[in-house]
């Protein structure tokens, strides 16, 4: 069986997707998944590289969205991580 790949959104590699943190959002707030088991759409991210994607806006373009986001959760998780 092959190991799934993903991207991670800001720095666009491909790779192992244990070696990625997967997100999702609700109600603007994004929020880490770890256990990769809440339902919506979803998107895969290194933990180094919260800024380069805040900054390129890369969770507004994956997850379809305008709307101011919350990262309060996301740098907790990384923080502690």
């Amino acid at each position: 069986m092959a190991i799934p790949i993903r991207s991670c959104i800001a720095c666009r590699k491909a790779t192992n997707w244990r070696e990625l943190l997967r997100v999702v959002m609700i109600e603007g707030l994004v929020i880490p998944d770890p256990a990769h088991n809440k339902g919506g759409r979803g998107a895969w991210l290194h933990l180094t590289c919260l800024e380069v994607a805040k900054n390129r806006r890369s969770f507004n373009r994956a997850f379809r969205t305008d709307l101011n986001l919350s990262f309060d959760e996301l740098e907790k998780f990384i923080a502690l991580n």
